[in-house]
């Protein structure tokens, strides 16, 4: 199964743990090949977002917390040792991914399902995924060939007074249509996608505006040194979504 899910380049493994401070300090006291370099970065990068995002839950009442293309697991664990309180659903669209976290990362407060987000459904039983109270999507939609409904479904099935924190790669002045990695379907512009998340959430959070809630985690840490994370939009924070849902719903 290891095997099956480290050849689906769509899936992220973190190869020295779980900590970002293992892979930044790595890079501080080594000269690392183009390609080492390339692998801590990514590292840095999908590990970052979930400590960050527990630090902006950790105060939050507790719930339950979808994280959506959850992957392996990891991101999803680190959710639920950081918030005991909180119910944590990793889902996935790859019933691989599912079954590598479950053997993977476990926690008593934590579950992983194998979740469409564009049918709102479960894979195996068609059975609605119901409201959650904090969403987490990291680098999804640019994969989803129907992403708007995606980002709709996320404003309708999140909790009045819940949060989504979100990312996706937004650093260009344009929207990239067709980028060159066959798994990404287009990579927004950061104004682009500030504008079209606001058309689903009253509440947009940013770094760019100083904003976005525990921004000193990424200034202090990640960034401390040299820039790790562009911080252009990325990530953010939504509450008090807008719903769009007509009255015969």
């Amino acid at each position: 199964m290891k095997k099956d899910i480290e050849e689906t380049i769509e899936h992220f493994i973190p190869s020295e743990g779980l900590y970002v401070e293992t892979y930044i300090n790595k890079s501080l006291a080594s000269n690392p090949s183009p390609k080492e370099e390339r692998l801590k970065k990514q590292a840095i990068h999908h590990l970052a977002r979930y400590h960050w995002a527990a630090r902006v839950l950790k105060n939050s009442p507790p719930g339950r917390v979808l994280d959506i293309a959850c992957g392996a697991g990891y991101g999803s664990f680190i959710l639920a040792q950081t918030l005991p309180n909180h119910t944590i659903i990793g889902g996935d669209y790859d019933i691989r991914a599912v079954e590598y976290a479950n053997k993977t990362y476990c926690s008593y407060n934590l579950a992983y399902e194998n979740l469409d987000v564009v049918t709102w459904k479960h894979v195996t039983n068609d059975k609605h995924m119901g409201n959650f109270d904090y969403i987490v999507s990291f680098d999804t939609i640019e994969h989803l060939f129907h992403r708007e409904i995606a980002l709709v479904n996320f404003s309708e099935f999140l909790e009045k007074n819940g949060m989504l924190l979100f990312s996706t790669p937004c650093g260009r002045r344009e929207n990239l249509l067709n980028p060159g990695w066959e798994h990404h379907k287009i990579e927004y512009s950061f104004k682009y996608l500030y504008n079209i998340m606001k058309r689903f959430y009253k509440d947009v959070m940013i770094p760019d505006n100083n904003s976005l809630p525990e921004l000193d985690y990424w200034k202090d840490i990640i960034n401390k040194d040299e820039q790790r994370y562009l911080l252009r939009a990325n990530p953010m924070v939504c509450k008090n979504p807008i719903s769009h849902t007509l009255g015969w719903f």
